[in-house]
């Protein structure tokens, strides 16, 4: 009886251990990771309305708490991969490959940045300088800086305390997180080998290779992605070097698209992140858009819950942001493609080479999970349909619209991929040889990274930057006439840019002191 007493007393100790261990729980869980990176979009839009007068402001931060309330108020599923603990090594495993490709691709200047990066350097440095709204001034015209601004203010705003250094740590920062959650996530719903599957999903290209050697032979270009030149999609890395202020917006809203269909999370979390990145970038909106519709409808009479009527409200709350991206917008190029000599003959080709994955998944479509099927096969059609319309001044619509659904496709294939077994068959033999080609486009993008001699971060201004660089088109993608501007923006600020004389890039290897 003694004995049992003494095991009955020590039980409640027993059970209040597992207790305390479960309400530490929620502040570890997967869903803690998802919230903060929504977080990082909605303040990049605070940051961005508190530079507006208060007609403009007010609705943009009701918004922002609203969509902020509907964040922190979702519950996951019990069982599900946001109610679950935070994989601590594979956490730190996708940060530090995320911190890899950044770096990488130029972040910080610690390696080689490409030629996108002289333009975004100028606007980083002038937003830390002088902060938002920015106007600037050009043979007596007045303009506003108007671009997707998303990925740079929160850094410049860390910038305005600690300078130009610290804004490029605190962006570096902050797309670590972006991207390293995301990463972390895909892994994670992938349900196979890890590291090959990050490989082969990070490494994710079109067969660029293939027509690069047909028309140049062995005298490869230093980029293999302009080989046709009405429509570009771009590798992943390539993406991450480049333009990473339209990748990570790209991927998370395919992130959540996936999460929506395995019901991880609502609708209600999808439509407030495809708000708030639309500062980020409204091309990357425009390709999850039809995406997001298509989940919406299949929703049926769910689409009227009241958390998604509350963050369509919220949604609609943004329109200021909007509109603030779209001010003298028509002055970008744009126009359908159908009309232009040999289109057929260059659309057939750009579809076979860029995404033959999409072949592979169909006589594999077994092995796709259920949830999945349907969604990548919408960004199979979105993909079909992009090049036959062209916005931007190289057809920005393509490669960045494109960002979401070749992310689906390439969650898809990498995960296929990884699930075949390796007999020799005549499916592991297309698969090896598609994942070989298409190698060679994000290993000549490292290459790059690596060889060529990095330089000095600039503090030279977006005019300065632009007639050192690309001076035969103005940048009607930054920059919109002043008297354009609505009044609701708020007052001009007295202070213009204009164009300096003197040198940018003295230790650049492609641009030379003397471009002055």
């Amino acid at each position: 009886m003694t004995t049992l007493r003494a095991k009955d007393e020590t039980a409640p100790a027993r059970q209040e251990a597992p207790a305390r261990k479960n309400a530490r729980a929620p502040l570890l869980r997967n869903l803690l990771l998802l919230r903060l990176c929504i977080l990082v979009f909605l303040l990049s839009n605070t940051a961005l309305a508190l530079g507006f007068g208060v007609v403009g402001a007010a609705p943009v931060l009701a918004g922002c708490a609203l969509a902020a309330f509907l964040l922190f108020s979702f519950r996951p599923k019990e069982g599900g991969l946001l109610a679950a603990p935070i994989d601590a090594r594979t956490f730190a495993a996708c940060l530090a490959l995320a911190v890899a490709l950044l770096l990488l691709g130029g972040e910080t200047h610690l390696f080689y940045a490409n030629l996108d990066w002289l333009m975004r350097d100028a606007v980083l440095s002038d937003l830390t300088r002088q902060g938002f709204p920015l106007f600037y001034r050009y043979e007596g015209q007045d303009y506003l800086l108007r671009a997707p601004l998303g990925m740079y203010l929160l850094p410049a705003a860390i910038g305005r305390w600690t300078g130009l250094a610290g804004a490029h740590i605190a962006m570096l920062a902050q797309n670590t997180l972006l991207l390293g959650v995301c990463l972390y996530f895909v892994a994670r719903l992938a349900g196979a080998r890890i590291a090959p599957f990050l490989a082969l999903f990070v490494l994710f290209s079109g067969l660029d290779i293939l027509p690069q050697l047909f028309l140049e032979g062995l005298a490869l270009p230093d980029h293999l992605e302009w080989w046709n030149p009405a429509f570009q999609y771009s590798s992943h890395v390539t993406q991450l070097f480049w333009v990473p202020n339209h990748a990570l917006p790209g991927w998370w809203a395919a992130l959540l698209l996936l999460l929506l269909a395995r019901e991880e999370i609502d609708l209600a979390l999808l439509a407030i992140l495809f708000a708030a990145t639309l500062l980020w970038s409204p091309l990357a909106a425009v390709g999850a858009a039809p995406l997001i519709g298509f989940c919406a409808l299949r929703l049926g009479r769910g689409l009227f819950a009241p958390r998604i009527l509350a963050a369509a409200v919220a949604g609609l709350c943004f329109l200021p942001i909007a509109l603030y991206l779209t001010i003298d917008a028509e002055s970008v190029r744009h126009g359908w493609l159908l009309a232009i000599p040999g289109f057929v003959g260059l659309y057939v080709a750009f579809i076979l080479v860029e995404i033959p994955h999409a072949a592979i998944l169909l006589a594999a479509r077994e092995r796709l999970a259920r949830s999945d099927r349907a969604l990548v096969g919408a960004g199979v059609v979105v993909l079909l349909a992009l090049p036959f319309y062209s916005f931007g001044p190289n057809n920005d619509l393509a490669m960045r619209a494109s960002i979401p659904a070749l992310f689906l496709l390439a969650f898809a294939f990498a995960r296929v991929a990884v699930s075949t077994p390796r007999d020799g068959g005549a499916l592991a033999s297309l698969i090896s040889a598609i994942v070989i080609a298409a190698a060679a486009t994000p290993a000549m993008e490292i290459k790059r990274a690596l060889v060529v001699q990095a330089f000095a971060i600039s503090d030279c201004d977006l005019l300065t930057s632009w007639r050192k660089t690309d001076p035969h088109v103005f940048p009607t993608n930054y920059l919109a006439r002043r008297e354009m501007v609505p009044a609701w923006l708020g007052a001009a600020s007295d202070a213009r840019l204009e164009i300096e004389q003197r040198s940018c890039w003295p230790d650049h290897p492609h641009l030379p002191d003397s471009r002055k």
